[in-house]
């Protein structure tokens, strides 16, 4: 598949196919719908707002333009964006493609043959194939601008000397660190979660604790890592617990270097990018220091930490190793 024909499924085909499908559902079934369609609903699933079907189809085509207005921007645009530009923002752009297209179909389908609006309900469940739908196509798409040519990247300077090992010999390396603020943010979003717990009394409370519960936890664990290098590769691991984490086995690294990360190249703060889908991911705590690994397949991978060349060095020794044992 060459470069044009990329361009043509991010900027019109695949958008296009998402856009139709749940646009010709939604005007299939337009006739049998009520004069008002209901568009939000409470945690029990019943509805509490609603829009004309003109004003419907009004609000969610202009989503599912912005959606495609930033895959079209990407794949007709020649100049070469940092890295992580295209892949993020077409992911973005199909997600809300997608996501507006399902609203369109579910829509029409949940609500076909009703009097009232207010007769509608929306099950949780059917939430999952319209999410799922919607990733797969926003994955699609951001594993096609992520081959869209991208400015040159050395990755710096050379990559650093092996470290020096006698036969045999074998080294281990690990360093922890954490982020001031997103821990602070973290632990305060856990504390407003369990207060307001406790405060509402009503059947809204346990789901407005889980709400803020899981945010908290996942700024939380994603401000602390413990990086480890070894004979196996590098390992990453999040939080107080260690769990989840991302590994990167040596027989996948070609080189590792000292590089200075700047957060806004690598998409921002806390993991950015994704390996499958956009070839590059980085775990950033924040500008400085860190550890750049470029693997055999030309992925690369980064995370921010502290004197990284002596980690460098040890991976280097371990993939000649490696390599010459094959």
């Amino acid at each position: 598949m060459n470069e044009w024909t990329r361009r043509a499924l991010l900027g019109a085909a695949i958008p296009a196919a998402v856009v139709a499908l749940g646009l010709a559902t939604y005007l299939a079934y337009r006739s049998d719908l009520p004069e008002r369609v209901a568009t939000h609903y409470g945690i029990a699933g019943r509805p509490d707002g609603s829009m004309t079907t003109e004003q419907f189809l009004i609000v969610v085509g202009a989503l599912m333009v912005l959606g495609w207005a930033a895959c079209a921007f990407i794949a007709l645009t020649l100049r070469r964006f940092q890295p992580m530009v295209a892949p993020t923002l077409s992911f973005v752009g199909a997600f809300l493609v997608a996501l507006g297209s399902g609203i369109l179909a579910t829509t029409a389908i949940g609500q076909r043959g009703l009097d009232s609006w207010q007769d509608a309900s929306l099950s949780p469940w059917a939430l999952i194939p319209w999410l799922a739908g919607s990733l797969i196509v926003s994955s699609a798409a951001a594993r096609i601008a992520s081959s869209l040519p991208h400015q040159a990247d050395t990755g710096g300077d050379a990559a650093p000397p092996a470290m020096d090992l006698a036969p045999g010999e074998r080294a281990f390396w690990t360093a922890t660190m954490s982020a001031g603020w997103p821990m602070l943010l973290g632990s305060a979003v856990l504390v407003v979660a369990v207060v307001l717990g406790q405060l509402i009394e009503t059947s809204i409370g346990p789901w407005i604790t889980i709400a803020l519960l899981l945010p908290g936890i996942a700024i939380t664990t994603f401000s602390r890592i413990r990086v480890t290098a070894d004979r196996s590769g590098l390992t990453v691991r999040y939080g107080f617990l260690g769990w989840p984490r991302t590994s990167v086995p040596i027989r996948r690294i070609a080189t590792a270097r000292a590089i200075e990360v700047r957060p806004a190249e690598w998409g921002g703060w806390g993991y950015r990018g994704n390996l499958t889908l956009m070839n590059r991911a980085a775990v950033v705590l924040r500008a400085g220091p860190g550890l750049r690994l470029d693997l055999l397949d030309g992925k690369v991978f980064v995370v921010t930490i502290d004197n990284p060349d002596i980690p460098a060095r040890l991976l280097n020794a371990e993939a000649s190793r490696h390599a010459t044992a094959k």
